[in-house]
């Protein structure tokens, strides 16, 4: 892991957004989410799912939070064939990916695929309000899990 990686969250698979968030809820008192909010793929500058854009448009209803200390990212898919969505039919509900912000997504990610890691998500969203992301393919060396890298 490179030293400019700051942690930011873990995402989370879900099949019922609203239930997971009550679910969670009931850990501890220290459980918050802020406002939910759709991805969709249709509205960012670039979107791509293992290079491809997605046919039909991917749609991913989420939510950030945190779980006492820890920064949490709650995905449910609802339309198109996405990571989460594979991450779900493939072994169900679960933490799917580690977050990391890094100060040059561009140089990180070309690092990663330098070592043969492979982007398997990436999205750049229109108006640069919010984030650019990379989902890194780590699954065969990191027990499944994938690391995003954000960049905002």
């Amino acid at each position: 892991m490179k030293e400019s990686w700051t942690f930011h969250h873990i995402g989370i698979a879900v099949v019922d957004l609203d239930k997971s968030m009550q679910d969670y809820g009931t850990l501890t008192a220290q459980t918050s989410f802020k406002q939910t909010f759709v991805i969709d793929s249709s509205k960012a500058a670039e979107y791509l799912v293992y290079g491809k854009p997605p046919d039909p448009v991917v749609r991913t209803r989420a939510v950030m939070g945190q779980v006492g200390p820890l920064g949490v990212e709650l995905l449910q898919p609802v339309q198109g064939d996405t990571v989460h969505s594979e991450l779900l039919e493939a072994k169900g509900e679960g933490v799917g990916h580690i977050a990391f912000t890094v100060e040059d997504l561009e140089a990180e990610t070309a690092q990663l695929e330098a070592q043969g890691f492979e982007v398997i998500l990436s999205i750049k969203p229109a108006g640069g309000n919010n984030r650019s992301a990379v989902y890194i393919d780590t699954r065969g060396r990191l027990s499944g899990l994938i690391i995003e890298l954000m960049q905002a």
